[in-house]
């Protein structure tokens, strides 16, 4: 019941902060960071049995979070969604080792990067522009769609379908 109220609510939050990141390049963190920690301390209740586990998943997404900030790798809000998305890939996927965790956040990772380009290029086709290697591609559309997906399929196993 708490992954399909978070879910429910956090949908509606990526839609809005795709808009305003494709509008102004930037996004609020509040809302990310608020939604990171409700996934964070759902998983603590998902992994209550594997603590060891749960704290190296997380370990590692905030070693690469701060790694993310201090080298500036994306924008400060493009990195905070990196903490919402670790969160929703523990909530959605019964995670069972590091190697499969390692494997869906670089298959998510991928997948967000790709959208994030597909969009990107849609943007710069509607404003009559090319795409070029110094261009600005807003990242959390990319990331948006993808834990969309994740979240729908989490709330269709929650409901029992699949």
């Amino acid at each position: 019941m708490i992954y399909l109220i978070l879910s429910l609510i956090t949908i509606p939050v990526l839609i809005f902060l795709s808009a305003q990141d494709l509008k102004e390049r930037m996004i609020y963190s509040f809302p990310v960071l608020f939604l990171s920690a409700g996934f964070a301390a759902h998983s603590v209740f998902l992994y209550k049995d594997e603590p060891v586990l749960l704290v190296f998943m997380w370990i590692s997404a905030l070693i690469l979070y701060a790694l993310y900030k201090i080298f500036h790798v994306w924008g400060d809000g493009d990195s905070d969604m990196w903490l919402l998305f670790t969160g929703i890939i523990l909530c959605t996927f019964r995670i069972e080792s590091a190697l499969s965790f390692g494997f869906i956040v670089s298959i998510g990772l991928a997948g967000a990067q790709i959208m994030a380009l597909f969009v990107g290029m849609i943007e710069a086709a509607l404003k009559k522009d090319k795409l070029k290697g110094d261009s600005q591609v807003a990242v959390v559309p990319g990331f948006s769609l993808i834990l969309t997906v994740m979240l729908v399929y989490g709330i269709i196993r929650e409901v029992g379908f699949v």
